[in-house]
């Protein structure tokens, strides 16, 4: 990796701010939360003179909060633009990397960040840490654990997760039910603008105990949903059988824009972004060892869906450099198509195969700065390159954080803002 050359320490499990054993969510849900909360901050406490620790942020969220997680009490600081995650169900896989000799005090790009996970459905959660060191490629990381629990809706009914989700978001719907259901049980329909949930239920009244595979809450996947408004019906059964009868409803609506997502690839050292649902699900199933970085920007996937100002932006593959570069600049596009067009036929004279960038179309539409400037209700989007064309290694990095841009500017080249994203 062409990055920067901690010796990282474990951490036992209560001292990584887990919920006491034996605690299920249930339990939480029915108004334990003030002795959960009482044994986090406990084992908080206990782990502060310890190192390192991670801890998600609010430290028990709640429905309808974004969830981030923070390392501390490492010892030294984390390499902070190549921190990248993994999800499979629930359990996340957060890589840092530090460098464990020759460290550089005072250097931006050397510190702590969090991770931004996003809206989570109720439940509980397992989160791996792994600390490299970059000065020993050979070591094993240190790991690090965490467990953390979402709390559910006070209130019973039906719920969107995200609370507000954007177009073609992954999306998922809530149950939170006053009678224990088979989350099993659980599946979705959607004919119009209706999404439909069916589930079975026990009909016997709650009591102290939570049946064997029941639960009060739970969640189930309804797709990527485009824009506009939608209902959620949801329809329970009784376990002994009987007809579903509709138990809760909840009016929503999913945004016009989208959520542009940032990857990171560790043994290229290149960034990637995708807008499109399919792309993503592939990328975070593992295609081509392609990793979260929790950034991200707000575009419009489809020319519909976006404003009269929004311009397309042209994305480019090379096969040289093994990367993709965006630009929303129609005179950055269309001198890159006719360098394509020459390219190739230059190629094709000599019976050789083309390297350099090849237009893929349009991968979204976005705001751009007029004058250097984007508009009040707007953050800037920042390009970064690497400066590795005598490489052959050309890859760029879009950000919108201000920590990152400070990070950066050690090791790339900053080409100003170039998209805007809409707050």
């Amino acid at each position: 990796m062409n990055h920067p050359s901690i010796h990282p320490m474990f951490q036992p499990p209560c001292q990584q701010g887990r919920l006491p054993k034996g605690t299920t969510m249930n339990l939480l849900a029915n108004r334990t939360l003030g002795l959960a909360l009482a044994t986090t901050l406990a084992c908080a406490s206990a782990s502060a003179l310890a190192a390192p620790r991670v801890a998600p942020s609010p430290a028990i969220p709640a429905y309808g909060q974004a969830v981030s997680l923070q390392l501390t009490n490492a010892e030294w600081p984390t390499y902070i633009p190549v921190t990248r995650y993994t999800r499979n169900g629930s359990n996340f896989v957060v890589d840092y990397e530090m460098l464990g000799n020759n460290f550089s005090a005072g250097r931006s790009d050397f510190g702590y960040k969090a991770v931004t996970l996003g809206e989570l459905s109720a439940g509980n959660y397992s989160v791996t840490a792994r600390i490299f060191d970059m000065s020993n490629s050979s070591a094993a990381p240190t790991i690090v654990t965490t467990n953390f629990a979402v709390m559910p809706p006070e209130q019973w009914g039906a719920y969107p997760v995200p609370q507000q989700p954007e177009a073609y978001e992954s999306t998922e719907i809530l149950i939170r039910s006053a009678a224990y259901f088979d989350a099993a049980s659980m599946k979705t329909s959607i004919s119009g603008n209706v999404i439909r949930v069916d589930f079975d239920y026990s009909p016997e009244a709650p009591g102290p105990n939570i049946p064997a595979g029941l639960t009060t809450f739970a969640s189930v996947k309804a797709g990527h949903l485009a824009p506009g408004s939608y209902r959620i019906e949801a329809y329970g059964r009784p376990r002994t059988g009987g007809e579903s009868q509709k138990y809760f409803t909840k009016d929503f609506t999913v945004g016009s824009m989208v959520t542009v997502y940032e990857f990171y690839e560790p043994t290229l050292d290149h960034y990637f972004v995708a807008a499109g649902p399919d792309e993503i699900a592939a990328l975070d199933a593992g295609q081509a060892s392609w990793k979260r970085t929790g950034q991200k920007f707000m575009a419009w996937l489809k020319a519909s869906d976006a404003p009269a100002s929004a311009k397309p932006v042209c994305r480019f593959y090379a096969r040289g450099p093994n990367s993709h570069f965006y630009t929303a600049d129609a005179t950055e596009c269309q001198t890159l198509r006719n360098l394509e067009a020459a390219g190739k036929a230059q190629a094709a004279s000599t019976a050789d195969k083309f390297w350099g960038w090849t237009y893929e179309g349009v991968a979204f539409y976005a705001l751009t700065p007029s004058g250097g400037a984007c508009p009040g209700d707007t953050d800037p989007v920042y390009r970064y390159y690497n400066g590795r064309a005598k490489d052959n290694d050309t890859n760029h990095r879009f950000t919108v954080d201000p920590q990152l841009r400070s990070a950066m500017q050690w090791s790339w080249i900053d080409e100003g803002a170039v998209i805007c994203s809409p707050r």
